[in-house]
C-alpha cells in the first residue's frame, strides 16, 4: 500500500505538472458555458454526447503519453523490479485519471445541464468507463515507443469503441451496439439525466464490471509482454515497426550528411513506414464526405426541434480548420519528438540551423494541409460557393497548420505536454465556428482574437455574397502571419 500511495502521488503531481489539470479546468468551463448556450430541447442529449465524448475517455489519450513518457525516462524498467509492480503501476493510472474525468464530467452535469436526476447514477458509469479506457489505453499504447504511431492508430481503435454513438445520434440503430464498450457508457450517462429501467442499470455496471476485469487482465499480460519482455512490436491495425534505437540512429546520421535532405528523408520513411498515417492524409475529405450526406439526415431528426439548414454555410465553412488541425498535430508532435531525442539539436549546429528547421517544418504543414483541405471544402458541397471563395479561405485557412505545428514546439515542452495542449486545439478550432452560428454580430467579432475565426468567417460570408468577405480572408491572413512570426521567434530562441 506505501508503494501504491508513493506511486498515486507522482501519478498526481506528474498530470498536474503537465498540465492535465490546468488543461481541464479551462475545457470544463467551455463545456460549461456551451451547454448554458443550447437550448433546453437539445440541452440533455448534448450533455450525454459531450460526457460520454471528452472527460469520460480522457485516459484513453492521455494515458499514452504517460506510458511513452516513462518507458522513455526508464521508469516502466525498474517498476518491473519493484514492490509496486504491473499491479500499483496500473491501478495508480486508473485512480489518478479516473478521479479527473468524474470530477470534469460531474462538473458538466451540474453546472451546464443544470438539473442531473440521477447524479448517482451518472458517477458511477463515468467512473467505470474511465478506468475501462485507461486499462484499453494502455493496451493500446504498450506496444509503440512513439505518440505520433500511437496516436493514429488510436483512430482504428476509436472507430470501433464509439460506433454506439451514431445508434444514439439514430443515423445508425443496431443491437450490436450492446457489444461495445461504449453503449453502456452512453445507458448509464443518460442515466444522470433521466430514468432508467432495472434492466439498464444492470446491463450498463455489470458489462463495464466484467469489462473492467478483462481489461485489466489484458493490460496486464500488455505489459508483461512489451515491458518486462522487451516486447514484439509486430502488427497493429496493419502497420509494422522498427526499433526505435535504429531510427534515431538513422535520423541522427541523415543530419550530420545532408541536413535538409535527412530531415525529409526521416520524415518520409515515418509515413510510409506507418500505414496509418494515410488516416491522417485522408481524414479531412472522408469528414467532409460524411457532413456532406450525413448533415441532411441529422436535419431532418431535429427538424422538430431545430431547423439546421440556416447553419449549413458554418458546418461547411467549418472544414476549412479541421484538415490544418489534423497536419499541425502530426507536424507538431513530429517536432516535440526531434526534441526528445535529440534531433534537434544536431539540426541547430548543422548547416540547416534552428530557422531552416522552423521553415521546412512550417511549409510541410502548410503544403500537407492545402493539399488536405481544399479538396475537403469542394466536396462537402453544402451551400453553392464560388471558386474565388473556395481556393481563398483554403489559401488563408491552412496557415493553421504551421501555427499549430509550431504552437506544439513552442508551449510545450515533451510531447506528454503537447497532447495536453492538443485537447485545447478543437476549442480554437471549431470554437469560431461555433460562435459564428449563434453570436451575433458585431458581439462575435470578439472571437476575432483566434485567427483561425477569419477564414469561417469569410467562407460564410461568401456564400451569401456579402462584397466584405475578401476583408475578412486579408485580416485572417494577417493575423496568422503575425502569430507565426511570434512562435518562429519564440522556437528560434528556445532552441538556440
Amino acid at each position: 500500500m506505501s508503494a501504491l500511495r508513493s506511486m498515486l502521488a507522482w501519478d498526481v503531481r506528474l498530470q498536474r505538472r503537465y498540465g492535465f489539470y490546468a488543461v481541464y479546468a479551462i475545457l470544463t468551463v467551455v463545456f460549461v458555458l456551451g451547454l448554458r448556450a443550447v437550448g433546453p430541447g437539445l440541452r440533455t442529449d448534448a450533455a450525454v454526447l459531450l460526457i460520454v465524448t471528452d472527460p469520460t475517455v480522457l485516459g484513453f489519450y492521455f494515458i499514452a503519453s504517460i506510458v511513452l513518457f516513462e518507458k522513455e525516462e526508464g521508469v516502466l524498467d525498474a517498476l518491473t523490479v519493484s514492490p509496486l509492480g504491473d499491479r500499483g503501476y496500473l491501478v495508480s493510472k486508473v485512480i489518478s485519471l479516473s478521479l479527473l474525468a468524474v470530477v470534469a464530467a460531474t462538473s458538466v452535469a451540474v453546472f451546464g445541464h443544470g438539473s442531473p436526476w440521477g447524479l448517482a447514477i451518472l458517477v458511477v458509469g463515468v467512473a467505470l468507463s474511465a478506468s475501462l479506457f485507461v486499462l484499453v489505453g494502455f493496451v493500446a499504447v504498450a506496444r509503440f515507443d512513439s505518440i505520433n504511431e500511437y496516436f493514429i492508430s488510436a483512430v482504428g481503435w476509436g472507430t470501433i469503441l464509439f460506433l454506439p454513438l451514431f445508434g444514439y445520434v439514430g443515423v445508425l440503430d443496431t443491437q450490436l451496439f450492446y457489444v461495445l464498450p461504449v453503449q453502456p457508457t452512453l445507458v448509464l450517462v443518460t442515466g444522470g439525466f433521466e430514468p432508467l429501467a432495472a434492466w439498464e442499470v444492470a446491463y450498463g455496471t455489470g458489462y463495464l464490471l466484467v469489462g473492467n476485469a478483462v481489461a485489466y487482465v489484458w493490460a496486464r499480460r500488455a505489459f508483461r509482454r512489451h515491458v518486462v519482455r522487451g516486447g514484439d512490436p509486430g502488427d497493429q491495425f496493419g502497420r509494422g515497426e522498427v526499433p526505435r534505437s535504429r531510427e534515431r540512429s538513422d535520423r541522427s546520421g541523415l543530419a550530420s550528411r545532408s541536413p535538409a535532405v535527412g530531415l525529409a528523408l526521416a520524415d518520409l520513411r515515418n509515413w510510409v513506414r506507418d500505414p496509418m498515417l494515410s488516416i491522417a492524409a485522408v481524414g479531412p475529405l472522408v469528414l467532409s464526405v460524411i457532413i456532406r450526406f450525413g448533415t441532411p439526415i441529422v436535419a431532418d431528426m431535429a427538424a422538430p426541434v431545430l431547423e439546421l439548414s440556416p447553419y449549413y454555410p458554418v458546418v461547411a465553412g467549418s472544414m476549412a480548420a479541421f484538415g490544418p488541425a489534423i497536419y499541425g498535430f502530426v507536424v507538431g508532435m513530429f517536432v516535440l519528438e526531434d526534441r526528445e531525442q535529440g534531433v534537434l539539436a544536431a539540426y541547430r549546429v548543422s548547416p540547416l540551423s534552428a530557422r531552416g528547421y522552423l521553415l521546412y517544418r512550417g511549409g510541410t504543414a502548410y503544403v500537407l494541409s492545402l493539399l488536405a483541405t481544399l479538396p475537403a471544402l469542394a466536396v462537402i458541397g453544402l451551400v453553392p460557393v464560388s471558386p474565388a471563395v473556395l481556393i481563398g479561405t483554403a489559401a488563408v485557412s491552412v496557415l493553421g497548420g504551421p501555427v499549430l505545428a509550431l504552437g506544439f514546439g513552442t508551449l510545450a515542452s515533451n510531447t506528454i505536454e503537447g497532447l495536453a495542449i492538443s485537447k485545447l486545439v478543437n476549442v480554437l478550432v471549431l470554437g469560431p465556428a461555433v460562435v459564428i452560428a449563434v453570436v451575433p454580430e458585431p458581439l462575435q467579432f470578439v472571437a476575432g482574437a483566434l485567427p483561425t475565426y477569419w477564414p469561417v468567417k469569410a467562407f460564410v460570408a461568401g456564400t451569401s455574397s456579402e462584397p466584405i468577405w475578401p476583408l475578412y480572408l486579408f485580416v485572417g491572413g494577417v493575423s496568422h502571419l503575425l502569430v507565426l512570426a511570434w512562435l518562429g521567434r519564440t522556437f528560434a530562441r528556445r532552441a538556440d
